[in-house]
């Protein structure tokens, strides 16, 4: 078995910068398998363990418009790149399909109703899954459209219309959905009325979360747009009072996020923070990137990434890139 140091660093090779936090990585590498109980326990509410088992799809960032390339985002390829994400993702059947965000993007200055008719395109692809699907805000998403006009155009199986956050079971497990599409004030982004860099989940909101979290019965699976861990422009500027709240709750396993396009993964005090590639960077079928979650009996989860995205086994206190 190597060591503690060179398995860190192999990990960190493998997924070009992505990061264990290190804390996490030695409490959790101390142990052998048997030893990572700490991770059954936090996520024990009675005398036996919470059980779980499921497959789903995820996609982030296809940014779909009919326009010109622009730096390393090919809009129109989007359109291709999605058909083929849902087509293998079928294949794989994946009980639900998961997108997190920024599904839409425009060209420069083009009316509404424009961008609104690629909405329709690129969400038409996404439901040729024909199963459940579920959507994620992102801030593109937003750019020259309202919450309201995309929220009416995508399909969130079972959920009120009109609703950015929600919760839903499946397969054991309680999965919340959050948007952090708000400026420090609480207001929504609208019609380009943002910066992209002031995201913040709002505090009914986080109100919302809190009381979700208290009420699960299930392991719990966070999907987002922006990212909850790390430092810098992507990430959401109260996150570590989010964080705080996922950790009290003691039943989180893992967040997916998006946004941050070369992808991402962090380990923070117990939770994976995993940041799916995203769609529309660079040219080409072997640029595309996406993903199938499984969740296993024991609450670790194995992700399985398609083209550019990441796979990696997620254990209870620690992870290993597919093949290290």
């Amino acid at each position: 078995m190597p060591s503690t140091g060179r398995r860190l660093n192999q990990i960190e090779r493998a997924i070009g910068g992505w990061r264990v936090d290190r804390r996490d990585f030695l409490k959790a590498s101390a142990a052998s398998l048997f030893g990572l109980m700490l991770g059954s326990r936090r996520l024990t509410a009675a005398a036996e363990p919470l059980r779980a088992g499921c497959r789903f799809g995820l996609l982030a960032d296809p940014h779909y418009a009919d326009a010109e390339p622009r730096g390393t985002r090919y809009y129109r390829e989007s359109l291709g790149k999605m058909r083929e994400a849902v087509d293998r993702l079928r294949a794989a059947r994946v009980e639900f399909l998961g997108e997190l965000g920024d599904i839409k993007d425009m060209a420069l200055n083009e009316p509404d109703t424009r961008t609104l008719s690629h909405l329709v395109a690129i969400e038409y692809e996404f439901q040729r899954f024909g199963g459940p699907t579920y959507h994620v805000l992102g801030n593109h998403d937003m750019d020259n459209l309202s919450k309201a006009q995309v929220l009416a155009r995508i399909t969130n199986t079972g959920i009120p219309a009109g609703r950015s956050h929600y919760a839903f079971s499946h397969g054991g497990v309680r999965f919340i959905t959050i948007d952090t599409n708000f400026t420090k004030d609480g207001r929504d982004y609208d019609h380009g009325n943002f910066d992209w860099r002031e995201i913040y989940l709002p505090a009914p909101q986080l109100d919302w979360l809190r009381a979700e979290l208290k009420a699960a019965t299930e392991p719990i699976i966070i999907l987002g747009h922006q990212r909850l861990d790390g430092d810098g422009h992507v990430q959401v500027v109260n996150r570590a009072e989010v964080r705080a709240a996922l950790e009290g709750a003691g039943k989180v396993l893992a967040v997916f996020q998006g946004h941050d396009h070369k992808g991402a993964y962090s380990l923070i005090n117990g939770i994976h923070y995993y940041t799916l590639k995203a769609i529309i960077e660079d040219s080409g079928p072997d640029n595309n990137a996406y993903a199938v979650v499984d969740v296993r009996p024991d609450l670790s989860l194995t992700v399985t990434g398609f083209r550019r995205a990441v796979s990696m086994e997620l254990v209870h206190g620690t992870a290993s890139v597919a093949g290290t």
